[in-house]
């Protein structure tokens, strides 16, 4: 658990510093009429420190061993399942060279950074946030799990400004990209035919749409009607888990309790609606909104689903990836607001940020080989 405490604690440290220095220059840049480049060492060193970090990781993300299983399987010329073509391809590249798996782990943990942090290369004040929120936030566990799809989803983030430009063909282009390291990226195309306004406009109604989900999503009739959707499945690329879906919903279903973690994503996300008028305003001349838009349907979507297994869960997750850079906007609203006494939301808000990962560490030690939040390092298992 200590080392646990350090990695993690280190990781989101040293990414918040090099975040902070990042904000500076380009601050600085501005008041002098220079354009920043990306290619500063304060940008590049967290990417790969993110990377390193990750590429020497053993069990952290329930599917490590399975891609490390069919990584070694490429490197001996026993792998027959069929992934999509980059992630293949890529794959099959590192097998050739005989790359060690930490180089192949490092590598998708470095695409995965990078198109987050070209998202908000030219509003880096953003960056120390971001960087404690994937770490401390427990989505980099999850990063670490669904490495295929989260690519898609990280580059989904990217897409997003070419949506608000109005590039289409940049836009599918990236979404191209996505669909070539998981077939569900499919279903984002749609999204560009979809105007991106103000939808979720009375803070009130949106509480309750966030507290009806919960009720809703605890629901045995609710999960039983997810059985018609084997077509979709089929179609964004799920077709093993459409052919067992009986399987899936009344074996593999689980009961998501609400316990300190799922507690702390509801609130958060009751902060990000109850602030959402202030930050639409600050933050107009940003992607800002299209980020609460997708968070926010992210949050409904995760909370209706939260009692079936992975099989629906992994596809929200291309929405609730984007509650990383809205709370992001919320925490530097936050800090910059000019407050008469002590910064009590801030800090709450931070608070709730920071303490997924500590309660998931403690909670997942417990489980022994089953553990696959606590960081391990593979050199003390090889």
């Amino acid at each position: 658990m200590l080392q646990s405490l350090i990695v993690y604690g280190g990781l989101a440290f040293l990414m918040w510093w090099f975040g902070t220095i990042a904000a500076k220059r380009e601050l600085t840049n501005i008041r002098l009429h220079k354009e920043t480049s990306f290619w500063t060492w304060e940008m590049i060193l967290p990417i790969l420190l993110f990377a390193f970090i990750s590429g020497v990781r053993w069990k952290v993300g329930t599917d490590h061993q399975s891609y490390l299983n069919g990584y070694m399987a490429l490197i001996h010329g026993t792998e027959t399942r069929e992934l999509e073509g980059a992630f293949m391809y890529f794959s099959q590249l590192f097998a050739y060279l005989n790359l060690h798996f930490t180089f192949f782990f490092g590598f998708w943990a470095f695409l995965q950074i990078s198109f987050m942090y070209l998202t908000f290369k030219n509003e880096r004040y953003l960056l120390p946030y971001i960087g404690i929120i994937i770490v401390f936030g427990g989505y980099y566990i999850g990063w670490m799990n669904g490495i295929r799809q989260t690519i898609a989803a990280c580059i989904f983030v990217f897409s997003i400004q070419f949506i608000t430009k109005r590039k289409p063909i940049q836009y599918f282009l990236f979404i191209f990209l996505a669909f070539l390291f998981h077939k569900s990226a499919i279903i984002l195309s749609v999204f560009y035919f979809i105007p991106q306004y103000n939808y979720f406009k009375n803070r009130y109604v949106n509480l309750g749409l966030l507290l009806l989900a919960v009720i809703i999503g605890s629901s045995p009739t609710w999960i039983g009607l997810l059985g018609n959707l084997e077509g979709v499945l089929h179609l964004i690329g799920y077709e093993d888990y459409a052919d067992k879906l009986d399987y899936w919903i009344l074996e593999r279903s689980k009961e998501m309790s609400l316990g300190p973690r799922r507690l702390s994503r509801i609130f958060l996300m009751g902060f990000l609606v109850w602030y959402h008028p202030q930050l639409k305003q600050i933050y107009k001349n940003t992607n800002y909104q299209v980020f609460f838009n997708f968070a926010f349907i992210g949050a409904l979507l995760h909370n209706l689903l939260a009692n079936t297994g992975h099989i629906f869960l992994r596809p929200v997750s291309y929405f609730t990836i984007f509650t990383i850079p809205a709370t992001a906007y919320l925490l530097h609203y936050l800090q910059h607001k000019k407050f008469r006494e002590l910064p009590i939301v801030y800090i709450a808000v931070l608070l709730l940020v920071i303490s997924y990962i500590f309660v998931a560490i403690v909670s997942e030690r417990r489980l022994g080989d089953l553990d696959w939040t606590n960081y391990k390092f593979f050199w003390d298992y090889v």
